[in-house]
């Protein structure tokens, strides 16, 4: 260990100096994080109604099930849809939307058909 600079020194004592190099790295890597989210989330809103429309209804479409056998999709990939547009769009295509017990995601189940 005595060859490598970077380990801790015998009894765990660690420079404050290392300590602050260490948290500015986290922050600088949670500041960049929260830009390129920031900057998706815009680039987002520019699209068009009527094409985030036809990417919701692809992904109803074509999405795989879980094990219960819904379609999860996440809300915010969809600015500017609402859950009620979102559920005429699913039952276009075949599907009910489950209103409880979502954690946040739209739910999609097939309908079953007589």
């Amino acid at each position: 260990m005595a060859g490598v600079p970077l380990a801790a020194p015998p009894g765990g004592v660690v420079s404050p100096v290392t300590l602050g190099w260490i948290g500015a790295g986290v922050a600088a890597l949670v500041l960049v994080n929260i830009l390129i989210a920031f900057g998706s989330r815009r680039r987002r809103r520019q699209v068009p109604p009527g094409q985030l429309r036809e990417e919701l209804r692809g992904e109803i479409r074509n999405g795989a099930p879980n094990v219960r056998g819904h379609i999860r999709v996440n809300p915010a990939r969809y600015p500017g849809i609402s859950a009620g547009e979102a559920e005429t769009i699913a039952g276009e295509e075949g599907f009910a939307r489950q209103t409880h017990g979502t954690k946040g995601m739209w739910l999609f189940l097939r309908r079953v058909s007589d």
